[in-house]
C-alpha cells in the first residue's frame, strides 16, 4: 500500500505543482538505500555514502576503473554532491536537443511517477558530468533526472560521478555508451547515435570516411541493444546525411514551459488567478510587449496531432467569461520528429504535421457547425458565425538550421 505523501506527490507532479513544503534538514545518519523525495528537498551526505558503498568499479568497470578509462580518454573522480541550478542552468535553451539522446527521453514520465511513488533509489548509477579546467560542467547522462529533481521535487542538490574527457569526440561517445545501460535512464535509440554521429561529422570530429563512421558506431554502441545489421544502417545514414542533419527540438511539457518563459510568457493562470484555467493548462500570456497586449491576447499551446482534443480546450477557454474579448493565438508543436532523417525530410515531416493539423481543425469546424448550429441570411440557411477571434498562429522552433531557436515560427 502506498503511502499517502507519495500519493500526494504522484499527483502534484502529474500536475506540474511542486511541493514547497518539505522539511530542510538532512539526515546525514541515514544509510538507506532509498531516498524519500517527500521528506527532504535534497541529498544528504550520508546519502552520498551510501551510494559510494553500493556503486563500485568492480561492478561496473567500463564506468569507473581507471585501469581502463584513460585508454578511451576518460577518467573518473569521483562522486559529488552537486547544486541542482548549476547543472540545470547547462539544460538551459536546449529543449530537446542533446548529445546522446537526439529526441527526449520516452521514459521520462516513466521515470518521474517512479521516484515520486517509491523514491530515488541509489543503487543505479547517478547523474554524470564531465568537468573542465574553467569550472564549466557538460553533461554525460542524467539530464531526466536532473530536471526532475529540479522542476518535480523541487531538489536543492544531486549526486553526481565527476568525468574529465580528453576531447570532444570522447565525450559525445561517452554520452552513447552511458545512455545504452538501460537502468534508470532509458535506452538511447537508433536516432541518438546518427544525430551524434552527424554532429561529430559537422564539428569535424569524425571524418566524412564511411570505414571510420562505423567504428565510430562500434566503439560508441559496444555492449548495447543494436544488432550489427542496424550499426550498419547507422553508419551508413551518417555517411549518407554528413554534414545535413540539424539539432531537432523534442517538445514535451517540460520543455514547451521552458521556452515559454525564457522568451517572456507567463502562465494565464498567473495573470487571471480567477479564471478557473488548472496549473498544467499550457496557456500563457506576452509580458514583453506591454499591457495593451496582455491584456488582448490569449497564447494557447497545443500538440499538432490533437486537433480535436486542440478545439475542444481553445473552446472551454473561449468560452470562459473571464476571457470574453480576447484573440486567441493557437501556437503549434511538432513533439517528436523522426530524427533519423535528413534536414529536407524533417522539413517535409514538420510541413505535413502543421498542414494535417490545420486541415482537420477546419474541417471539424465545418462539421460542429453544419451538425449541430444553423443560421439563416435573408432566408438562406449558411453556417453559424464564429463569435471569437480564433487564429492559427505560429509553431514552436523545431529544426535547428531553419527556425530561429529564441522565436516562434509564424504560419
Amino acid at each position: 500500500m502506498l503511502d499517502n505523501t507519495l500519493v500526494s506527490s504522484r499527483v502534484n507532479g502529474a500536475l506540474g505543482i511542486t511541493t514547497k513544503t518539505k522539511t530542510k534538514t538532512t539526515n546525514d545518519n541515514d544509510d538507506s538505500i532509498v531516498v524519500n523525495i517527500n521528506n527532504t528537498d535534497r541529498f544528504s551526505k550520508a546519502n552520498l555514502k551510501t551510494l559510494e558503498r553500493l556503486i563500485v568499479k568492480e561492478a561496473f568497470p567500463e564506468l569507473y576503473d581507471n585501469e581502463q578509462l584513460p585508454k578511451k580518454g576518460l577518467t573518473f573522480h569521483g562522486f559529488e554532491l552537486y547544486d541542482i541550478d548549476t547543472l540545470y542552468a547547462v539544460l538551459k535553451n536546449k529543449y530537446g536537443k542533446q548529445k546522446g539522446r537526439a529526441s527526449e527521453n520516452e521514459k521520462f514520465d516513466k521515470i518521474k511517477n517512479n521516484i515520486l511513488d517509491n523514491g530515488f533509489k541509489l543503487k543505479y548509477n547517478p547523474i554524470a558530468i564531465c568537468k573542465y579546467p574553467d569550472g564549466s560542467i557538460k553533461f554525460i547522462t542524467g539530464r531526466t533526472r536532473t530536471k526532475i529533481l529540479k522542476n518535480t521535487c523541487d531538489f536543492k542538490n544531486a549526486i553526481v560521478a565527476v568525468y574529465t574527457v580528453s576531447d570532444n569526440k570522447t565525450l559525445a561517445t561517452q554520452n552513447i555508451k552511458f545512455n545504452l545501460i538501460d537502468s534508470p535512464t532509458g535506452l538511447a535509440t537508433t536516432g541518438d547515435v546518427i544525430a551524434t554521429g552527424q554532429e561529430l561529422v559537422s564539428d569535424g570530429d569524425l571524418s566524412i570516411n564511411l570505414d571510420e563512421i562505423y567504428n565510430w558506431v562500434l566503439e560508441a554502441t559496444d555492449g548495447g541493444h543494436f544488432t550489427e545489421n542496424t550499426k550498419n544502417i547507422i553508419a551508413q545514414s551518417i555517411f549518407n546525411n554528413s554534414g545535413t542533419r540539424p539539432y531537432v527540438n523534442s517538445w514535451i511539457p517540460e520543455n514547451v514551459h521552458e521556452w515559454m518563459t525564457e522568451n517572456h510568457y507567463k502562465k494565464a493562470k498567473d495573470q487571471y488567478p480567477n479564471s478557473g484555467l488548472s496549473a498544467k493548462e499550457s496557456v500563457y500570456v506576452q509580458t514583453k510587449k506591454g499591457s495593451d497586449h496582455l491584456n488582448k491576447y490569449l497564447y494557447v499551446v497545443c500538440a499538432a496531432s490533437s486537433w480535436t482534443k486542440n478545439l475542444s480546450r481553445v473552446a472551454a477557454i473561449a468560452n470562459n467569461t473571464n476571457f470574453a474579448g480576447k484573440i486567441i493565438r493557437v501556437i503549434l508543436h511538432t513533439s517528436t520528429l523522426d530524427t533519423s532523417n535528413s534536414i529536407q525530410k524533417l522539413e517535409e515531416q514538420y510541413e505535413d504535421r502543421i498542414e494535417k493539423h490545420n486541415l482537420n481543425w477546419n474541417q471539424e469546424l465545418v462539421n460542429y457547425g453544419g451538425a449541430f448550429f444553423t443560421r439563416k441570411i435573408n432566408g438562406e440557411e449558411v453556417l453559424p458565425k464564429v463569435n471569437t477571434d480564433v487564429v492559427i498562429y505560429a509553431t514552436l522552433p523545431t529544426i535547428g538550421k531553419i527556425h530561429k531557436q529564441n522565436e516562434l515560427v509564424l504560419l
